[in-house]
């Protein structure tokens, strides 16, 4: 029995740029022409990025419909589908800041929610996320929790358990106390309002009464960044299918910190046979897979499935450097970049470069787990207002909402005293504002509300944009200056590229970037204290941890790949592997 089941289980590993989302879809290809209909396959992956990958192939490669591309899925929504429709209602951002403000004060006054602006949803990119940087200490406190949770380390005794046993140095300051309250607290909230987070779509689909249906097909990517909690919801969805892919590469192994696992993946069952090892990169430079594997074979063979993998591109550029400044003839507003730290700190050199220089660059918001969309550093609401100028300028309309924004974002004087306050506050809009027939030319906008504006003015000379990432008293190293500094910056970047959309410049912890690929890639060897001390912990899964994020990194270029070493702004918590004593020159 356990032969016929272990038949059925199947590995592909490849390293990185080794095509593993096209072995999957050649493996669909093959399912599909046997006559297995799609609603028979299911995907599931580990990160939203991969999944909508895995969409959009589908459907430019296979002819999915978007109805067919509906089976792929992260694992966390395929288990919030599977639970009753009046338990699908999430912990959103809403809800965070309420819970926040409660957890202040007495609970035993807790009443439901009372945020006027909350309304209950049901969608994950609603999901609230927790981080040191924005919510302190209670941030570091819902790592634990999820850390643990991830563990299968449920309930309270279990979580404070954990806290006491684990060695991950960034729990090493909180109290049990501080614990106990926030989570206990944290259950009765969620249970007050009936929402539920991402750990509790898995929990709760684990449960007798929740039946997965049976499928032909199962693929399962990025599997070595499953926790145990996770393995638990493939293991439940194994029971019903007949074949189960299980597709990753455990050297790309670098969510350990939520409780990733990648032994369990190096250790699940399957016959040799059933192994299938991708053999060529089609993605590094020569001079980069050398140093990959250099510095991935730190890790005993022991601790690796020993994915093997060769090369035969040209020799790429492999170079160091201690001043961004020296990328100025590489680095222009229409550059493939990827800039890359181990933390999200370590990123703001990079921010500040690019912002001096007037260049467009995406960035995720700064969660723990890097997920959700990449943003502009030229936020969409400045575009919107300067697109609605231009069209005022050429003499077309616009809608009451664009001109409310426009009323928003004037300076000082531009608008007669008391109109602004009517085109800004929903409550004073005209009736016809939310008529999307009607539109208002500047004449009209004159005329009617009063503006004082120019209208041959460049935008730049009429608007006045506010930033909160502007240093203050509590963020002296927010990015700019003042909101000069922000205006001054969108001008520039204005001036070299007016589309907004030449930039494909990307500024990421290697979490962030993870699964992408880029022509350059200019990773920082500032690991920072804390992710330095994981390496040198003594413990082997940190270490190693800390070495596949490394692979990681570097892994993510097609041609050059520049080591930022800023030991000249005296910079000391350089990563080994990657210093300039390594010899990756």
């Amino acid at each position: 029995m356990t032969r016929s089941l272990n038949q059925q289980r199947y590995k592909i590993l490849g390293g990185p740029g080794c095509g593993k989302t096209t072995e999957i879809l050649q493996t669909i290809k093959k399912f599909f022409k046997e006559g297995i209909p799609p609603e028979q396959l299911l995907m599931v992956g580990f990160a939203k990025a991969t999944v909508d990958n895995l969409k959009k192939r589908c459907i430019d490669e296979l002819n999915f419909s978007s109805e067919e591309s509906e089976s792929i899925k992260t694992i966390h929504k395929y288990c919030k589908d599977k639970l009753p429709v009046d338990a699908q209602c999430v912990f959103s951002s809403s809800a965070k800041k309420e819970f926040k403000n409660k957890i202040k004060t007495d609970p035993k006054n807790w009443t439901m929610l009372d945020d006027a602006n909350y309304t209950a949803t049901t969608s994950e990119a609603d999901m609230a996320l927790w981080n040191e940087q924005e919510d302190k200490k209670i941030g570091t406190i819902f790592a634990l929790i999820g850390h643990a949770r991830h563990e299968m380390k449920k309930s309270i005794e279990e979580v404070l358990n954990f806290s006491d046993t684990t060695r991950h140095f960034q729990y090493l300051r909180l109290l049990r106390s501080e614990i106990r309250y926030t989570y206990s607290n944290y259950i009765k909230f969620k249970e007050q309002n009936r929402v539920i987070d991402f750990e509790d779509m898995l929990e709760k689909a684990l449960k007798p009464d929740i039946e997965f249906p049976s499928y032909e097909v199962v693929m399962v990517d990025e599997a070595q960044d499953l926790s145990k909690l996770e393995w638990k919801v493939i293991s439940k969805l194994g029971i019903k299918t007949k074949k189960l892919f299980l597709v990753g590469d455990d050297d790309q192994a670098i969510f350990g910190w939520k409780g990733s696992n990648p032994k369990i993946f190096r250790t699940w069952p399957c016959s040799k046979e059933n192994k299938k090892f991708l053999e060529k990169t089609y993605r590094l430079p020569k001079k980069v897979y050398d140093l990959a594997q250099k510095i991935i074979t730190q890790i005993p063979i022991k601790n690796r499935l020993g994915n093997k993998y060769n090369c035969d591109k040209e020799d790429g550029i492999v170079s160091s450097i201690s001043l961004l400044d020296e990328l100025n003839s590489i680095i222009n507003p229409d550059s493939e970049a990827f800039f890359m730290a181990r933390t999200t700190v370590k990123c703001r050199d990079f921010a500040i470069y690019l912002k001096e220089r007037g260049i467009i660059w995406k960035e995720k918001n700064k969660n723990v787990i890097n997920i959700g969309p990449f943003q502009s550093s030229f936020p969409k609401a400045v575009g919107e207002v300067i697109k609605s100028w231009d069209m005022l300028q050429k003499g077309m309309g616009i809608h009451g909402t664009y001109l409310a924004k426009l009323a928003e974002e004037l300076k000082p004087g531009l608008i007669k005293h008391g109109m602004k306050q009517v085109l800004t506050d929903r409550n004073l809009w005209p009736n016809e504002f939310t008529d999307k027939n009607i539109t208002y030319t500047f004449k009209e906008i004159q005329e009617k509300f009063k503006v004082l504006a120019d209208i041959k003015k460049e935008w730049n000379e009429v608007f006045y944009f506010t930033t909160k990432r502007k240093k203050t008293r509590r963020q002296p190293k927010a990015l700019y200056e003042d909101d000069d500094d922000f205006n001054n910056y969108l001008k520039d970047a204005w001036n070299n590229d007016n589309t907004l959309e030449k930039a494909n410049i990307y500024i990421s912890t290697i979490h962030g970037l993870k699964g992408m690929e880029s022509d350059n890639v200019i990773l920082s060897n500032d690991w920072g204290i804390a992710c330095l001390r994981n390496y040198n912990s003594g413990l082997s899964s940190e270490e190693e941890e800390e070495i596949r994020c490394c692979y990681v990194g570097i892994t993510r270029t097609k041609k050059a790949l520049h080591i930022y070493d800023p030991i000249l702004q005296g910079k000391t918590n350089t990563f080994p592997l990657i210093g300039p004593t390594y010899g990756y020159i």
